[in-house]
């Protein structure tokens, strides 16, 4: 039993402990290299079309994300793999900025601004405040959206996706069972209406400042649930991977393997695993 609780004992204090020091350092780097893998597992769906259309100035963008992976880890050439990126993500964007995607967007708006805070970036108060309010402000402007839409609110959006979706965006239409197909019910209505309040609250408090990790965790917890009903965890672990330089907390082992399986998941998709298994 007292080994059992030790064994507890320390994954707790892996998960929760605060840190210092170079580990710290370290943990904050790797959430930054986490990041970047994102943009590269974006890019790999691209390569056999860029092949096929002879674009290989984007095989060559995409080869930089890749280099910028370890480069940005390693404290040495960590600012050389910053530039690296904004290099690669620039001429990405020079071809393709009228249908970029917002992960894309964000990663721009992101990770090449630690360029900017000095040769240890990682250590950077400032930079993590501008973090911090990139994504107070990008939740706000999520909120509304949604808000300006309306289809949120009144429920008709999910009940749109549990009758047309992919298999995830159809979870829950159980809520609402035959009578979804003559208009959204209440559980669709308290759903939309909570995705909305949800981003409201998060982007206000991380521009109000709040610091506590249990926020941190019941954050990670709603983009995973984000992310499973989209069926899209790329840009859910990007979200995670900035978090957790803001709230000073780094890509910590756990953290760490939970995004690289969800990158992996990601690159199958949910859907089709989902589908594979039925």
């Amino acid at each position: 039993m007292s080994v059992q609780a030790g064994r507890v004992g320390a994954f707790l204090d892996g998960v929760a402990a605060p840190l210092a020091g170079e580990r710290l350092d370290l943990l904050l780097r790797l959430a930054m290299s986490m990041a970047v893998l994102t943009v590269v597992f974006e890019t790999l769906l691209d390569i056999e079309g860029n092949l096929r259309t002879g674009r290989y100035h984007l095989l060559a963008a995409a080869a930089g994300f890749v280099l910028a992976v370890p480069l940005t880890f390693l404290e040495r050439t960590s600012r050389i793999g910053l530039a690296l990126f904004a290099v690669s993500i620039a001429v990405y964007i020079a071809e393709k900025w009228a249908v970029y995607h917002n992960h894309g967007w964000l990663t721009l708006w992101t990770i090449p601004a630690a360029l900017l805070f000095g040769a240890r970036w990682w250590r950077s108060g400032l930079y993590r405040w501008y973090l911090r309010a990139t994504l107070g402000i990008v939740m706000l402007a999520a909120c509304a959206q949604k808000l300006l839409a309306g289809s949120y609110l009144d429920g008709t959006y999910i009940t749109f996706l549990s009758l047309n979706g992919s298999n995830t965006e159809q979870m829950f239409g159980f809520l609402c069972g035959a009578d979804q197909a003559a208009g959204s019910c209440g559980w669709h209505r308290f759903l939309g209406s909570f995705i909305v309040a949800w981003q409201a609250a998060v982007g206000v408090l991380l521009l109000a400042g709040v610091r506590h990790l249990l926020f941190l965790f019941v954050e990670i917890g709603f983009l995973l649930g984000a992310g499973v009903f989209a069926d899209e965890m790329n840009f859910q672990v990007l979200n995670i991977a900035l978090l957790s330089i803001v709230f000073n907390y780094g890509m910590r082992p756990w953290l760490c393997a939970l995004c690289l399986v969800l990158l992996a998941v990601d690159a199958y998709s949910i859907s089709a695993l989902v589908a594979h298994a039925l």
